[in-house]
C-alpha cells in the first residue's frame, strides 16, 4: 500500500499559502497606488514626444496648431491627465491638456534644456511625471513637455498588475516556494523523529508483553490523542484477556473433576469395542481440558526450568501411552538410548507436548501399522505413525491454532499448536517429515544441557 507524504502535504499547502499572500499583497499595492493617484508606472517615453511633435501643423500667421492623429489620440487615451506644451524659438506655445504651473516656467526656458526626464514622487501625488525634448522643426526648434496625471483607467491598472506581477510577484513566489522546499524538510524532522520513537515503541506490543503502553514524553500535541486512544484500547485488550484466561483456567479445572469421573466409572465396565471407542473420547476430553492448562501455564511468568532426563522423562511417557496405543489398534516401538540426554526444561510441560504427539498419531495412524517414538542424540524426539501423512503444504498449518487436517471431527485443533508453543519455550525446533512407513513423522530438537556440550 502506497501512503501520502506528510512531508510533501505541508510544502504544498505553506506553497499555495505563501503565493497567496504574495499575490494579495502585490494586488494591495497596486490598488494603493491607484486609489492614490499615482502614475510613475505610466510615465510618457519617446513616443509620446514623436506622437504631440506630429500632430503640430502651422497657419499661415507662422503660430502652432495641433491637429488630430492616430497618435495623439493614442496618448490621450494612455491614461487620464494627459497635457502637453510646445514652444518655438519665437516663444509662441501650443497647449493641449491642463498643463502644471511649474512645467510652465520651464517650458519658458526655451530650447536651452535639450532633454530632461520628471519622475513622480510616491509621496507626493500632485507631482507628476513628465518628459522634456528639443526636437527639429522646418519652423525652428520646438520645446515639447509632455506629461500625465491622474487616476490610471481600469484596463491600465489591470496591465500595470500583470506588469508588476511578472517581474516582483511571480520571483516572489518561486523564491518562497524554494525556501518552503529547502526548509519544510529540517523542521519536519523533529516531528518525522517523534513519530519513529512511537513506531519503534509500537513494536514491542505482543501478546506476551501485556501491559506495556507507548510513550508519551516526546510526542507531539498534535498527535498525542493518536497515542492516548492507542494506549486506551491496549488497556481494553489486556483487561479482556486477563478476562478470558480467568475463564479458560476455570473451565479447564472444572473440567477434569466430570472426566475423571467418567473415566472411573468407565474402569469399571465390560471391555468391548464401544467401551475402547468411549475411552478414546473421554482421553481427548481430558487432554483438551490439560491442554487449556498448559497454555495458562505457558502464558504464567511463573514458570521455573530444571535439569531433565530427556530419555527418562520419554521412557515414562511411553509407558503411560502404551495401553492407549495398543487398544487403538497399533504396535508399539520404543527406541532410545540407555544413557541420559540432559536438557535445561519444564519437566512437565515437556510430557504434555509428547503426549500430544502420541495422541495425534493414535487418532491420524489409520489404526493399523506402528507408532515410533524414538529419541536420540543429542537431545532429539522423532514421533511417526505409518498413517497418510500430512501433505507439503500443510505441514506449517497445523501448527496454527484451532487448525485441523483430516477429519474435521476430532478435536479442537490446539494439540500441535501447544506442542509448537512448549518447544518454542524451550528454545528448541519442531517439523514434520516423512515417515519410512509412509506416514507423518513429527520431529523435535532441544537444545542440549551445557554440561553436554
Amino acid at each position: 500500500m502506497r501512503f501520502r507524504s506528510l512531508k510533501w502535504r505541508l510544502i504544498r499547502r505553506l506553497f499555495l499559502l505563501q503565493a497567496a499572500t504574495c499575490l494579495s499583497l502585490g494586488i494591495l499595492f497596486v490598488f494603493g497606488l491607484w486609489g492614490s493617484g499615482f502614475t510613475g508606472l505610466s510615465a510618457p517615453d519617446e513616443d509620446s514626444i514623436t506622437a504631440v511633435a506630429a500632430s503640430i501643423a502651422w497657419q499661415e500667421d507662422g503660430s502652432m496648431r495641433l491637429i488630430e492623429t492616430a497618435g495623439l489620440e493614442r496618448e490621450r487615451k494612455q491614461a487620464p491627465g494627459f497635457w502637453a506644451l510646445v514652444r518655438d524659438r519665437d516663444g509662441r506655445t501650443l497647449r493641449e491638456g491642463p498643463v502644471p504651473a511649474p512645467f510652465l516656467e520651464i517650458g519658458a526656458l526655451g530650447p536651452i534644456v535639450a532633454e530632461a526626464r520628471f519622475n513622480s514622487d510616491i509621496s507626493d501625488p500632485a507631482a507628476m511625471a513628465a518628459r522634456l525634448k528639443t526636437v527639429a522643426s522646418p519652423h525652428g526648434p520646438l520645446t515639447i513637455i509632455v506629461g500625465r496625471q491622474g487616476i490610471l483607467p481600469p484596463a491600465k491598472l489591470l496591465l500595470t498588475l500583470a506588469a508588476f506581477a511578472s517581474g516582483a510577484v511571480i520571483p516572489a513566489i518561486v523564491l518562497t516556494g524554494l525556501i518552503t522546499l529547502a526548509v519544510t524538510p529540517f523542521v519536519a524532522r523533529g516531528v518525522h523523529r517523534s513519530l519513529e520513537a512511537v513506531a519503534r515503541a509500537a513494536e514491542r506490543i505482543n501478546a506476551e508483553d501485556r501491559g506495556y503502553r507507548l510513550p508519551l514524553e516526546t510526542v507531539p500535541s498534535e498527535i498525542a490523542p493518536l497515542v492516548l486512544t492507542v494506549n486506551d484500547t491496549l488497556a481494553r485488550l489486556d483487561d479482556a484477556y486477563h478476562r478470558q484466561k480467568r475463564f479458560m483456567l476455570a473451565a479447564a479445572h472444572e473440567l477434569r473433576t466430570p472426566i475423571a469421573i467418567l473415566q472411573a466409572r468407565l474402569a469399571t465396565m465390560e471391555k468391548t469395542a464401544a467401551t475402547e471407542r468411549l475411552a478414546e473420547d473421554i482421553s481427548r476430553l481430558a487432554t483438551l481440558a490439560e491442554q487449556l492448562l498448559d497454555l495458562q501455564r505457558l502464558n504464567s511468568n511463573a514458570r521455573e526450568s530444571q535439569m531433565v532426563d530427556l530419555c527418562a522423562l520419554v521412557r515414562r511417557q511411553a509407558i503411560e501411552l502404551a495401553p492407549l496405543i495398543i487398544a487403538a489398534g497399533y504396535t508399539a516401538d520404543f527406541q532410545m538410548p540407555s544413557s541420559p540426554l540432559p536438557i535445561v526444561g519444564d519437566a512437565a510441560s515437556i510430557e504434555r507436548a509428547v503426549a500430544n504427539l502420541v495422541q495425534n498419531a493414535v487418532q491420524h495412524g489409520g489404526r493399523s501399522g506402528v507408532i515410533t517414538i524414538l529419541v536420540k542424540h543429542p537431545a532429539d524426539i522423532s514421533i511417526s505413525d505409518e498413517g497418510d501423512g500430512i501433505p507439503q503444504a500443510d505441514r506449517e498449518r497445523i501448527f496454527e491454532p484451532f487448525q485441523r487436517i483430516g477429519s474435521p471431527t476430532e478435536g479442537v485443533g490446539l494439540g500441535l499448536h501447544l506442542v509448537k508453543d512448549i518447544v518454542e519455550f524451550h528454545g528448541g525446533r519442531i517439523w514434520v517429515g516423512d515417515a519410512p512407513g509412509g506416514g507423518a513423522s513429527f520431529n523435535i530438537a532441544f537444545p542440549p544441557a551445557a554440561s553436554d556440550t
